[in-house]
């Protein structure tokens, strides 16, 4: 890398992929643990960083090119309904864009 070179704060957590196979094969030590317990602390902030690039090219794919979301649905292995939620940002994973569920006591209110 050269000197002075400015380094994407975005990119940092993707270095854990890159050795994840070394990590993972041979002998099982001490250093290996610590190598993947400091992988799978990274792990929270890859998923968003790859979450949102995704929902980046999708978007550029969608609005700049032109191509539909049911033509991109077949290649992602999902329906056209969530391309078009990731296009949004809405996510599927824990404390993604769900609502909450309903407490015991929301759900007697609700049904009074």
């Amino acid at each position: 890398m050269e000197t002075g070179a400015k380094v994407d704060p975005l990119a940092d957590p993707l270095k854990h992929f890159d050795s994840i196979r070394a990590i993972t094969s041979g002998d099982k030590t001490f250093d290996q643990a610590v190598a993947l317990t400091e992988a799978l602390n990274a792990a929270p902030e890859v998923l968003r960083l790859l979450r949102e690039r995704r929902q980046q090219g999708i978007r550029a794919l969608h609005e700049r090119d032109g191509v539909s979301y049911t033509e991109m649905a077949p290649g992602l292995g999902v329906l056209p309904e969530r391309v078009s939620g990731i296009a949004r940002g809405h996510s599927r994973a824990p404390g993604g864009n769900r609502p909450a569920p309903k407490s015991r006591a929301q759900e007697a209110t609700s049904d009074e």
